[in-house]
Protein backbone atom coordinates (compact mmCIF):
# COMPACT_ATOMS: atom_id res chain seq x y z
CA UNK A 1 0.00 0.00 0.00
CA UNK A 2 2.96 2.32 0.77
CA UNK A 3 4.24 1.58 -2.58
CA UNK A 4 1.20 2.68 -4.37
CA UNK A 5 0.95 6.10 -2.21
CA UNK A 6 4.44 6.68 -2.56
CA UNK A 7 3.72 6.30 -6.78
CA UNK A 8 1.59 8.17 -6.75
CA UNK A 9 2.59 11.25 -5.37
CA UNK A 10 5.49 11.08 -7.36
CA UNK A 11 2.98 10.84 -10.26
CA UNK A 12 1.14 14.52 -9.06
CA UNK A 13 4.22 15.69 -8.54
CA UNK A 14 5.18 15.37 -11.74
CA UNK A 15 2.06 16.29 -13.62
CA UNK A 16 2.53 20.09 -11.17
CA UNK A 17 6.17 20.11 -12.59
CA UNK A 18 5.22 19.84 -16.36
CA UNK A 19 2.12 22.42 -15.07
CA UNK A 20 4.56 24.90 -13.89
CA UNK A 21 7.08 24.62 -17.26
CA UNK A 22 4.23 24.99 -19.22
CA UNK A 23 2.84 28.40 -17.50
CA UNK A 24 6.37 29.50 -17.16
CA UNK A 25 7.00 29.18 -20.90
CA UNK A 26 3.37 30.92 -21.95
CA UNK A 27 4.07 34.03 -19.59
CA UNK A 28 8.11 33.85 -21.20
CA UNK A 29 5.83 33.77 -24.51
CA UNK A 30 4.33 37.39 -23.43
CA UNK A 31 0.97 35.66 -22.42
CA UNK A 32 -0.97 37.58 -19.25
CA UNK A 33 -0.85 35.36 -15.69
CA UNK A 34 -4.50 34.20 -16.73
CA UNK A 35 -3.56 32.99 -20.28
CA UNK A 36 -0.43 31.23 -19.32
CA UNK A 37 -2.40 29.35 -16.32
CA UNK A 38 -5.01 28.36 -19.04
CA UNK A 39 -2.14 27.41 -20.82
CA UNK A 40 -1.16 25.27 -18.46
CA UNK A 41 -4.26 23.86 -17.46
CA UNK A 42 -4.55 25.47 -13.68
CA UNK A 43 -6.33 28.55 -12.41
CA UNK A 44 -5.05 31.44 -11.14
CA UNK A 45 -5.44 30.72 -7.83
CA UNK A 46 -3.18 27.24 -8.04
CA UNK A 47 -0.08 29.24 -9.85
CA UNK A 48 -0.68 31.87 -7.15
CA UNK A 49 -0.80 29.08 -4.80
CA UNK A 50 2.59 27.93 -5.96
CA UNK A 51 4.14 31.21 -6.14
CA UNK A 52 3.73 31.49 -2.25
CA UNK A 53 5.30 28.01 -1.36
CA UNK A 54 7.92 27.50 -3.56
CA UNK A 55 10.93 30.28 -3.70
CA UNK A 56 12.36 28.61 -6.82
CA UNK A 57 9.21 28.74 -8.97
CA UNK A 58 8.73 32.60 -7.82
CA UNK A 59 11.64 33.37 -8.96
CA UNK A 60 11.42 31.71 -12.06
CA UNK A 61 7.86 33.77 -12.16
CA UNK A 62 9.42 36.90 -11.92
CA UNK A 63 12.26 35.74 -14.87
CA UNK A 64 10.13 34.17 -17.00
CA UNK A 65 7.04 37.75 -16.59
CA UNK A 66 10.30 39.93 -17.69
CA UNK A 67 11.04 38.11 -20.57
CA UNK A 68 7.91 38.25 -21.62
CA UNK A 69 7.63 41.50 -20.66
CA UNK A 70 11.09 42.32 -23.06
CA UNK A 71 9.51 40.26 -25.89
CA UNK A 72 6.37 42.37 -26.19
CA UNK A 73 8.68 45.61 -26.21
CA UNK A 74 10.67 44.33 -29.02
CA UNK A 75 6.95 43.63 -30.65
CA UNK A 76 6.11 47.08 -30.04
CA UNK A 77 9.50 48.39 -31.59
CA UNK A 78 8.90 46.62 -34.69
CA UNK A 79 5.63 47.47 -35.23
CA UNK A 80 5.96 50.95 -34.66
CA UNK A 81 8.88 51.42 -36.90
CA UNK A 82 8.35 48.36 -39.71
CA UNK A 83 4.90 47.54 -39.49
CA UNK A 84 2.16 45.61 -39.38
CA UNK A 85 1.74 43.56 -43.07
CA UNK A 86 -2.14 44.92 -44.06
CA UNK A 87 -3.77 43.61 -47.17
CA UNK A 88 -4.41 46.15 -50.09
CA UNK A 89 -7.83 46.86 -50.60
CA UNK A 90 -8.91 48.05 -53.88
CA UNK A 91 -12.81 48.96 -54.49
CA UNK A 92 -13.80 46.48 -51.72
CA UNK A 93 -11.73 43.83 -52.99
CA UNK A 94 -7.85 42.42 -52.33
CA UNK A 95 -5.68 43.10 -54.80
CA UNK A 96 -4.10 39.71 -56.46
CA UNK A 97 -0.42 39.86 -57.43
CA UNK A 98 -0.38 38.38 -60.69
CA UNK A 99 2.74 35.33 -62.01
CA UNK A 100 5.23 37.20 -64.89
CA UNK A 101 7.29 36.32 -67.28
CA UNK A 102 11.31 36.95 -66.74
CA UNK A 103 10.55 40.30 -69.28
CA UNK A 104 8.37 41.52 -66.63
CA UNK A 105 4.83 40.86 -68.99
CA UNK A 106 2.02 39.68 -66.96
CA UNK A 107 1.70 35.43 -67.59
CA UNK A 108 -1.28 34.95 -69.11
CA UNK A 109 -2.77 31.47 -69.34
CA UNK A 110 -5.61 30.12 -72.02
CA UNK A 111 -9.20 29.64 -70.45
CA UNK A 112 -12.69 28.87 -72.14
CA UNK A 113 -15.45 30.61 -70.73
CA UNK A 114 -18.78 30.72 -71.85
CA UNK A 115 -19.34 33.88 -73.87
CA UNK A 116 -22.43 36.32 -74.45
CA UNK A 117 -24.13 34.47 -76.76
CA UNK A 118 -23.57 31.77 -74.94
CA UNK A 119 -21.34 29.49 -76.81
CA UNK A 120 -17.78 28.68 -75.36
CA UNK A 121 -15.22 31.15 -75.99
CA UNK A 122 -11.04 31.29 -75.01
CA UNK A 123 -10.19 34.24 -73.74
CA UNK A 124 -6.28 34.80 -72.18
CA UNK A 125 -5.96 35.71 -68.31
CA UNK A 126 -3.53 36.90 -66.06
CA UNK A 127 -2.10 33.84 -63.49
CA UNK A 128 -2.11 34.73 -60.05
CA UNK A 129 0.59 34.33 -58.15
CA UNK A 130 0.69 31.97 -55.05
CA UNK A 131 1.92 31.52 -51.81
CA UNK A 132 4.16 28.69 -50.29
CA UNK A 133 1.42 26.94 -48.62
CA UNK A 134 -0.24 26.69 -52.20
CA UNK A 135 -2.86 29.38 -51.51
CA UNK A 136 -3.55 32.41 -53.94
CA UNK A 137 -1.18 35.99 -53.46
CA UNK A 138 -2.68 39.30 -52.39
CA UNK A 139 -0.56 42.47 -51.87
CA UNK A 140 0.33 43.47 -48.83
CA UNK A 141 1.73 46.50 -47.26
CA UNK A 142 3.75 47.12 -43.83
CA UNK A 143 1.96 50.03 -42.03
CA UNK A 144 4.05 51.52 -39.24
CA UNK A 145 1.86 52.47 -36.17
CA UNK A 146 2.41 56.43 -35.38
CA UNK A 147 0.91 55.77 -31.73
CA UNK A 148 2.82 52.84 -30.55
CA UNK A 149 5.80 55.09 -31.85
CA UNK A 150 4.44 58.07 -29.62
CA UNK A 151 3.88 55.60 -26.36
CA UNK A 152 7.75 54.40 -26.99
CA UNK A 153 9.21 57.84 -26.75
CA UNK A 154 6.85 58.66 -24.13
CA UNK A 155 8.06 55.92 -22.08
CA UNK A 156 11.78 56.42 -23.02
CA UNK A 157 11.81 60.16 -22.39
CA UNK A 158 8.74 61.05 -20.28
CA UNK A 159 10.23 64.45 -19.56
CA UNK A 160 11.07 65.01 -23.20
CA UNK A 161 7.37 64.43 -24.92
CA UNK A 162 5.04 64.63 -21.80
CA UNK A 163 1.90 66.22 -22.66
CA UNK A 164 2.26 70.25 -21.48
CA UNK A 165 -0.43 72.68 -20.74
CA UNK A 166 -1.46 75.47 -18.46
CA UNK A 167 -5.00 77.05 -17.66
CA UNK A 168 -5.83 80.59 -16.74
CA UNK A 169 -8.25 80.73 -14.09
CA UNK A 170 -10.03 83.65 -12.67
CA UNK A 171 -11.62 84.42 -9.13
CA UNK A 172 -13.84 86.55 -7.67
CA UNK A 173 -14.85 89.92 -10.09
CA UNK A 174 -12.64 88.27 -12.98
CA UNK A 175 -9.29 88.84 -10.94
CA UNK A 176 -7.06 86.22 -12.40
CA UNK A 177 -6.09 83.49 -10.11
CA UNK A 178 -2.45 81.52 -10.11
CA UNK A 179 -1.69 79.55 -13.42
CA UNK A 180 -2.54 75.72 -13.60
CA UNK A 181 0.01 73.68 -14.44
CA UNK A 182 1.03 70.52 -15.88
CA UNK A 183 3.67 69.17 -13.89
CA UNK A 184 4.58 65.55 -14.46
CA UNK A 185 1.03 64.50 -16.00
CA UNK A 186 -0.26 66.25 -12.72
CA UNK A 187 -2.41 69.39 -13.31
CA UNK A 188 -1.66 71.56 -10.33
CA UNK A 189 -4.30 73.85 -9.55
CA UNK A 190 -3.07 75.86 -6.42
CA UNK A 191 -5.77 79.19 -6.47
CA UNK A 192 -4.94 82.57 -4.99
CA UNK A 193 -1.47 82.85 -3.69
CA UNK A 194 -0.65 85.64 -1.60
CA UNK A 195 2.81 85.50 -2.67
CA UNK A 196 4.23 85.33 -6.44
CA UNK A 197 7.98 84.44 -5.98
CA UNK A 198 6.31 81.71 -3.40
CA UNK A 199 3.87 80.28 -6.42
CA UNK A 200 6.56 80.34 -9.11
CA UNK A 201 8.92 78.43 -6.29
CA UNK A 202 5.95 76.22 -6.11
CA UNK A 203 5.49 75.57 -9.93
CA UNK A 204 9.61 74.83 -10.42
CA UNK A 205 9.65 72.05 -8.27
CA UNK A 206 6.50 70.50 -9.38
CA UNK A 207 7.90 70.76 -12.32
CA UNK A 208 11.05 68.68 -13.75
CA UNK A 209 13.09 69.69 -15.87
CA UNK A 210 14.14 67.65 -19.23
CA UNK A 211 16.71 64.83 -18.86
CA UNK A 212 19.87 66.45 -20.53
Amino acid sequence: MGRKAATKSTSEKDLQDAAMLLFLSALSDGATIGEAAHEAGVDRTTVYHWKERDADFARAWDEALEEGTERLEREAVRRAMVGVEEPVIYQGQLTPVWETNPDGTPKLVEVEEVGDSGAPVKVRKPVQARNPDGSLKYLTVNRPSDTLMIFLLKARRPNTYRERGSLQLTGAGDKPLAPAVAAGGVLVVPGMMADPVAWAEAVKKATPGDAE
